[in-house]
Protein backbone atom coordinates (compact mmCIF):
# COMPACT_ATOMS: atom_id res chain seq x y z
CA UNK A 1 0.00 0.00 0.00
CA UNK A 2 1.35 3.40 -0.99
CA UNK A 3 2.17 5.78 1.82
CA UNK A 4 -0.31 8.70 1.81
CA UNK A 5 1.25 12.10 1.12
CA UNK A 6 2.07 14.26 4.12
CA UNK A 7 0.87 17.85 4.35
CA UNK A 8 3.59 20.50 4.37
CA UNK A 9 3.30 24.22 5.07
CA UNK A 10 5.87 26.94 4.53
CA UNK A 11 5.79 30.74 4.35
CA UNK A 12 7.41 33.16 1.93
CA UNK A 13 8.04 36.76 2.89
CA UNK A 14 10.23 39.17 1.06
CA UNK A 15 11.62 42.66 0.53
CA UNK A 16 11.97 43.31 4.24
CA UNK A 17 14.41 46.20 3.59
CA UNK A 18 15.74 46.31 7.14
CA UNK A 19 17.92 49.37 7.74
CA UNK A 20 19.57 49.86 11.11
CA UNK A 21 19.65 53.46 12.27
CA UNK A 22 16.61 54.97 10.60
CA UNK A 23 13.34 54.62 8.71
CA UNK A 24 12.73 54.47 4.98
CA UNK A 25 11.63 57.76 3.39
CA UNK A 26 11.28 57.11 -0.34
CA UNK A 27 12.28 60.02 -2.55
CA UNK A 28 9.07 59.71 -4.56
CA UNK A 29 6.68 59.39 -1.59
CA UNK A 30 5.70 61.72 1.21
CA UNK A 31 5.92 59.34 4.14
CA UNK A 32 8.39 57.56 6.41
CA UNK A 33 8.12 53.80 6.96
CA UNK A 34 9.57 51.75 9.82
CA UNK A 35 10.55 48.52 8.07
CA UNK A 36 11.69 46.87 11.30
CA UNK A 37 8.32 47.43 12.99
CA UNK A 38 6.41 46.05 10.01
CA UNK A 39 8.59 42.93 9.87
CA UNK A 40 8.06 42.35 13.59
CA UNK A 41 4.31 42.24 12.87
CA UNK A 42 4.82 39.71 10.10
CA UNK A 43 7.03 37.50 12.28
CA UNK A 44 4.43 37.60 15.07
CA UNK A 45 1.70 36.59 12.62
CA UNK A 46 3.81 33.72 11.28
CA UNK A 47 4.58 32.55 14.83
CA UNK A 48 0.83 32.38 15.53
CA UNK A 49 -0.06 30.22 12.51
CA UNK A 50 -1.87 26.94 13.14
CA UNK A 51 -0.45 24.66 11.92
CA UNK A 52 2.99 26.27 12.10
CA UNK A 53 5.18 26.38 9.00
CA UNK A 54 7.98 23.87 8.53
CA UNK A 55 10.26 26.63 7.24
CA UNK A 56 10.32 30.19 5.92
CA UNK A 57 11.90 31.47 2.74
CA UNK A 58 12.98 35.13 2.77
CA UNK A 59 12.79 36.25 -0.82
CA UNK A 60 15.52 38.89 -1.07
CA UNK A 61 16.18 42.58 -0.45
CA UNK A 62 16.52 41.63 3.18
CA UNK A 63 18.63 44.61 4.28
CA UNK A 64 18.86 48.03 2.65
CA UNK A 65 21.03 50.54 4.49
CA UNK A 66 21.69 52.11 1.09
CA UNK A 67 18.11 53.42 1.11
CA UNK A 68 18.80 55.53 4.20
CA UNK A 69 21.11 57.82 2.29
CA UNK A 70 19.89 57.17 -1.27
CA UNK A 71 23.36 55.99 -2.25
CA UNK A 72 25.05 52.61 -2.47
CA UNK A 73 26.26 51.15 0.83
CA UNK A 74 29.10 49.24 -0.72
CA UNK A 75 30.90 47.61 2.17
CA UNK A 76 30.06 44.64 4.32
CA UNK A 77 30.72 46.74 7.43
CA UNK A 78 27.97 49.17 6.39
CA UNK A 79 25.51 46.33 5.90
CA UNK A 80 26.25 44.17 8.93
CA UNK A 81 24.28 46.22 11.52
CA UNK A 82 21.16 45.88 9.39
CA UNK A 83 21.60 42.12 9.03
CA UNK A 84 22.18 41.80 12.78
CA UNK A 85 18.91 43.68 13.34
CA UNK A 86 17.20 41.36 10.87
CA UNK A 87 18.52 38.32 12.74
CA UNK A 88 17.16 39.70 16.02
CA UNK A 89 13.72 40.38 14.50
CA UNK A 90 13.55 36.86 13.03
CA UNK A 91 14.43 35.15 16.34
CA UNK A 92 10.77 34.42 17.31
CA UNK A 93 10.13 32.48 14.09
CA UNK A 94 8.94 28.96 14.94
CA UNK A 95 10.93 27.40 12.09
CA UNK A 96 14.24 27.54 10.20
CA UNK A 97 14.69 30.14 7.47
CA UNK A 98 16.34 30.16 4.05
CA UNK A 99 17.65 33.35 2.48
CA UNK A 100 17.41 34.50 -1.15
CA UNK A 101 19.66 37.30 -2.42
CA UNK A 102 18.09 40.46 -3.86
CA UNK A 103 19.55 43.47 -5.60
CA UNK A 104 19.80 45.46 -2.34
CA UNK A 105 21.60 42.68 -0.43
CA UNK A 106 25.28 42.19 0.37
CA UNK A 107 26.49 38.58 0.14
CA UNK A 108 29.46 38.90 2.49
CA UNK A 109 27.59 40.79 5.21
CA UNK A 110 24.67 38.35 5.10
CA UNK A 111 27.00 35.37 5.41
CA UNK A 112 28.83 36.95 8.34
CA UNK A 113 25.68 37.91 10.24
CA UNK A 114 23.93 34.56 9.83
CA UNK A 115 26.96 32.28 9.87
CA UNK A 116 26.25 31.00 6.38
CA UNK A 117 28.85 28.80 4.77
CA UNK A 118 30.01 28.57 1.19
CA UNK A 119 33.07 28.21 -0.99
CA UNK A 120 33.48 32.00 -0.97
CA UNK A 121 31.45 34.54 0.98
CA UNK A 122 31.06 36.80 -2.05
CA UNK A 123 30.04 34.00 -4.44
CA UNK A 124 26.41 33.65 -5.63
CA UNK A 125 24.33 32.01 -2.90
CA UNK A 126 22.17 29.20 -4.25
CA UNK A 127 21.16 26.02 -2.53
CA UNK A 128 18.68 23.17 -2.64
CA UNK A 129 17.08 21.11 0.09
CA UNK A 130 14.42 18.44 0.58
CA UNK A 131 11.53 18.59 2.99
CA UNK A 132 9.04 15.79 3.19
CA UNK A 133 8.20 14.62 -0.33
CA UNK A 134 9.32 17.89 -1.95
CA UNK A 135 12.47 19.50 -3.30
CA UNK A 136 13.22 23.22 -3.02
CA UNK A 137 15.77 25.42 -4.79
CA UNK A 138 16.87 28.99 -4.02
CA UNK A 139 18.68 31.05 -6.66
CA UNK A 140 20.79 34.21 -6.54
CA UNK A 141 19.81 36.75 -9.20
CA UNK A 142 21.86 39.66 -7.91
CA UNK A 143 23.67 41.59 -10.68
CA UNK A 144 26.37 43.85 -9.30
CA UNK A 145 25.45 47.52 -9.45
CA UNK A 146 22.03 46.89 -11.01
CA UNK A 147 18.41 46.89 -9.87
CA UNK A 148 17.52 44.29 -12.49
CA UNK A 149 18.67 40.70 -12.04
CA UNK A 150 20.81 38.15 -13.83
CA UNK A 151 21.55 34.47 -13.25
CA UNK A 152 25.15 33.53 -14.02
CA UNK A 153 25.72 30.81 -16.61
CA UNK A 154 27.39 28.75 -13.90
CA UNK A 155 24.28 29.03 -11.73
CA UNK A 156 22.01 27.94 -14.57
CA UNK A 157 24.31 24.95 -15.14
CA UNK A 158 24.18 24.12 -11.42
CA UNK A 159 20.38 24.37 -11.51
CA UNK A 160 20.15 21.97 -14.48
CA UNK A 161 22.31 19.42 -12.65
CA UNK A 162 20.27 19.76 -9.45
CA UNK A 163 16.91 19.39 -11.18
CA UNK A 164 18.12 16.39 -13.19
CA UNK A 165 19.09 14.69 -9.91
CA UNK A 166 15.61 15.23 -8.40
CA UNK A 167 13.24 14.26 -11.21
CA UNK A 168 11.13 12.16 -8.85
CA UNK A 169 10.29 14.99 -6.43
CA UNK A 170 7.81 17.84 -6.93
CA UNK A 171 10.00 20.95 -6.93
CA UNK A 172 9.49 24.63 -6.08
CA UNK A 173 12.09 27.23 -7.08
CA UNK A 174 12.67 30.66 -5.48
CA UNK A 175 14.38 33.67 -7.05
CA UNK A 176 14.18 37.38 -6.26
CA UNK A 177 13.54 38.89 -9.70
CA UNK A 178 10.48 38.09 -11.81
CA UNK A 179 11.33 36.36 -15.12
CA UNK A 180 8.28 37.42 -17.13
CA UNK A 181 6.63 40.83 -17.63
CA UNK A 182 3.86 41.79 -15.22
CA UNK A 183 2.37 44.43 -17.50
CA UNK A 184 3.63 47.27 -15.27
CA UNK A 185 6.09 49.28 -17.33
CA UNK A 186 8.56 50.52 -14.73
CA UNK A 187 8.83 47.16 -12.95
CA UNK A 188 9.22 45.24 -16.20
CA UNK A 189 12.30 47.34 -16.95
CA UNK A 190 13.85 45.85 -13.77
CA UNK A 191 13.14 42.15 -14.14
CA UNK A 192 15.42 39.11 -14.55
CA UNK A 193 17.43 39.87 -17.68
CA UNK A 194 17.83 36.22 -18.67
CA UNK A 195 14.39 35.16 -17.52
CA UNK A 196 13.82 33.24 -20.75
CA UNK A 197 16.93 31.14 -20.13
CA UNK A 198 15.66 30.30 -16.64
CA UNK A 199 12.20 29.53 -18.03
CA UNK A 200 13.60 27.19 -20.69
CA UNK A 201 15.54 25.32 -18.04
CA UNK A 202 12.54 24.95 -15.73
CA UNK A 203 10.20 23.85 -18.52
CA UNK A 204 12.57 20.98 -19.35
CA UNK A 205 11.69 19.52 -15.95
CA UNK A 206 8.01 18.67 -15.48
CA UNK A 207 8.48 18.19 -11.74
CA UNK A 208 8.91 21.98 -11.45
CA UNK A 209 5.48 23.60 -11.38
CA UNK A 210 6.06 26.70 -9.27
CA UNK A 211 8.50 29.62 -9.20
CA UNK A 212 8.08 32.11 -6.34
CA UNK A 213 9.57 35.62 -6.55
CA UNK A 214 9.82 38.89 -4.66
CA UNK A 215 11.17 42.23 -5.94
CA UNK A 216 7.88 43.71 -7.20
CA UNK A 217 6.27 44.44 -3.79
CA UNK A 218 2.88 43.17 -5.00
CA UNK A 219 1.12 39.85 -5.54
CA UNK A 220 0.59 38.49 -9.02
CA UNK A 221 0.27 35.10 -10.71
CA UNK A 222 1.55 34.27 -14.20
CA UNK A 223 1.23 30.98 -16.10
CA UNK A 224 3.18 29.41 -18.96
CA UNK A 225 2.67 25.74 -19.85
CA UNK A 226 3.11 23.74 -16.63
CA UNK A 227 4.97 26.54 -14.81
CA UNK A 228 3.25 29.08 -12.54
CA UNK A 229 5.08 32.18 -11.27
CA UNK A 230 3.91 33.78 -8.02
CA UNK A 231 5.09 37.11 -6.65
CA UNK A 232 4.70 37.99 -2.97
CA UNK A 233 4.11 41.50 -1.61
CA UNK A 234 6.66 43.17 0.62
CA UNK A 235 6.59 43.13 4.39
CA UNK A 236 6.80 46.92 4.20
CA UNK A 237 6.14 49.34 1.34
CA UNK A 238 3.75 48.34 -1.45
CA UNK A 239 4.00 49.25 -5.14
CA UNK A 240 0.83 50.32 -6.89
CA UNK A 241 -0.82 47.79 -9.21
CA UNK A 242 -2.53 50.60 -11.14
CA UNK A 243 0.26 52.96 -12.16
CA UNK A 244 2.65 52.38 -15.06
CA UNK A 245 5.13 54.67 -13.27
CA UNK A 246 6.63 54.20 -9.84
CA UNK A 247 4.03 54.77 -7.13
CA UNK A 248 4.72 53.68 -3.54
CA UNK A 249 2.19 53.01 -0.80
CA UNK A 250 2.80 52.68 2.97
CA UNK A 251 1.96 48.98 3.29
CA UNK A 252 0.13 47.05 4.51
CA UNK A 253 2.73 44.40 5.38
CA UNK A 254 2.06 40.98 3.88
CA UNK A 255 3.37 37.44 3.56
CA UNK A 256 2.46 34.27 1.66
CA UNK A 257 1.33 30.93 3.12
CA UNK A 258 1.86 27.83 0.98
CA UNK A 259 0.23 24.49 1.83
CA UNK A 260 1.29 21.35 -0.03
CA UNK A 261 -0.42 17.97 -0.14
CA UNK A 262 0.64 15.51 -2.81
CA UNK A 263 0.49 17.30 -6.16
CA UNK A 264 -1.78 20.04 -4.82
CA UNK A 265 -0.48 23.48 -3.86
CA UNK A 266 -2.76 25.94 -2.08
CA UNK A 267 -1.56 29.45 -1.39
CA UNK A 268 -2.83 32.75 -0.06
CA UNK A 269 -1.40 36.13 0.81
CA UNK A 270 -2.06 37.45 4.32
CA UNK A 271 -2.25 41.25 4.62
CA UNK A 272 -1.76 42.86 8.02
CA UNK A 273 -4.22 45.77 7.91
CA UNK A 274 -4.30 47.61 11.24
CA UNK A 275 -4.93 45.01 13.94
CA UNK A 276 -6.59 42.71 11.43
CA UNK A 277 -5.30 39.91 9.25
CA UNK A 278 -7.06 39.97 5.86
Amino acid sequence: MATPPQALRFVHFTDTHIMAGGTWRPRTAGFDFDTAASLRRVVAAVAALDPPPAFAVLGGDLASPDLLRHAPAATADEYEPSYRLLREILAPLPCPAYYVMGNHDHRVALARAFGLRGSALDAPRHESFDHGDYHFVTLDSQKAGSVSGLLAESELAWLETDLAAHRDRPTIVFVHHHPWPLGIRWLDALMLENGEALTAGLLRHPQVSWLICGHVHLDQMLQRQHLTVLTTPSTCIRFSKLSQDMALLPGPPAFRIVDLLGSTLSTRVVHLQGAELI
